[in-house]
């Protein structure tokens, strides 16, 4: 059911079918350029079209949404949940809620497929997917399509990269080797509250609480037509609808960093008070693990080198960093990276004070300076 008393927002449909053709004309490589620039300039969310996403099976995805999502739940929670590198597995209701919404959903999360029995990885964010005994219960074409969604909706985020790039003027591509091995990818079933309020709780129930995405890209696709994601624009909540033959892009916070707040990563979040259960598979894209990539453009009041300016998410950001204004930050650092830190003691620090900051509060990106070293964090709306 749609959400009646928000208004819909219109936001750009962008065709990135030229970009799967051998010699894309210049004119349409200037309007995926143009279309790109004002979409992430002006709202950060955009949709895509393409013959590749054409190619994807929604309705086949959906059933193994509601596969698996309809087993007992001492078979969902039997599923471990593993935390080296991102987290993968079974996340239950209520397992992401802060301390003043609680988050009416179950999520599934999932992402690179290994070769069998791997257990050496590269680095800290790769890591086995945990299936558990699920192909023997729902059988081996349930995890074929997973996989295989997996690997189509990548493609997707290749030619939003290849797009950015037109639109910035910058080459992404290398520094995105091998992001596809430490994105990942979440399927959640958000249920209508009615149906938990047998479930003793003070606090409000939401779909998913207020909050930016921390990476570079998210790929959203909201399956069968249904209702509930929106972002914060122009002061108000507005719903994004879904549209058929389209998936939604959201410009993540490392990509607005990397732009100096340009690009907006907007505030979103879900809800679903309707009768009906609503269902999304949600990829989070990201950069190599030890990518460079530098700051985009130069700042208002200064130059800017962008040899020597190059930022992560993950690697200490100790030089000085300072507001220039709500939508917008200025960094003074050498050499940075997404990936490449000290120690484990750093990533897990960096990953949950993000985590601990965006649900308990429900704040928006900002710097956290701890002993000379700034994190990045959530400031408060």
């Amino acid at each position: 059911m749609p959400n009646s008393s928000y208004k819909p927002i219109s936001l750009p449909v962008i065709d990135l079918s030229a970009l799967e053709t051998p010699s894309p004309s210049k004119a349409d490589l200037n309007r995926i350029a143009n279309e790109i620039q004002i979409a992430c300039t002006k709202y950060g969310v955009f949709y895509i079209t393409c013959s590749s996403f054409n190619a994807i099976d929604q309705t086949l995805l959906k059933e193994a949404c509601q596969q698996f999502f309809s087993l007992p739940s001492n078979i969902k929670s039997s599923i471990p949940i593993k935390s080296g590198g991102f987290t993968r597995g079974y996340i239950g209701m209520g397992g992401e809620s802060g301390s003043q919404l609680l988050e009416v959903k179950e999520a599934f999360s999932y992402g690179y497929e290994w070769e069998n029995n791997k257990t050496k990885f590269e680095n800290l964010l790769q890591g086995p997917n945990e299936w558990g005994n699920l192909e023997n219960i729902l059988g081996r074409e349930w995890r074929i399509t997973l996989n295989q969604y997996y690997n189509k909706v990548i493609l997707l985020s290749e030619l939003v990269v290849r797009s950015l790039e037109l639109a910035l003027n910058i080459e992404l591509k290398q520094h995105c080797v091998g992001g596809e091995t430490i994105s990942l990818l979440r399927l959640f079933k958000y249920l209508p509250y009615k149906e938990i309020d047998n479930i003793k709780c003070e606090n409000e129930r939401i779909g998913s609480s207020p909050h930016t995405d921390w990476g570079f890209l998210t790929l959203v696709l909201q399956l069968d037509n249904s209702q509930g994601l929106q972002i914060f624009y122009d002061n108000q909540w507005c719903d994004v609808p879904s549209k058929p033959a389209s998936i939604v892009v959201n410009c993540g916070d490392y990509l607005s960093l990397i732009t100096h707040g340009k690009y907006i990563s907007p505030l979103h979040r879900v809800i679903n008070d309707g009768t009906n259960e609503r269902y999304s598979a949600v990829l989070f894209y990201y950069p190599s693990y030890d990518a460079k990539i530098p700051l985009i453009g130069n700042n208002e009041e200064e130059e800017f080198d962008l040899s020597k300016k190059e930022l992560s998410i993950f690697k200490d950001q100790t030089a000085h960093c300072k507001e220039s204004n709500a939508k917008a930050r200025r960094y003074d650092k050498k050499d940075t990276c997404f990936g490449e830190v000290g120690s484990i003691i750093k990533i897990f620090l960096i990953y949950f004070l993000i985590i601990y900051w965006k649900l308990k509060n429900h704040y928006l990106f900002s710097i956290l300076p701890i002993n000379g070293i700034k994190f990045f964090v959530i400031e408060k709306q």
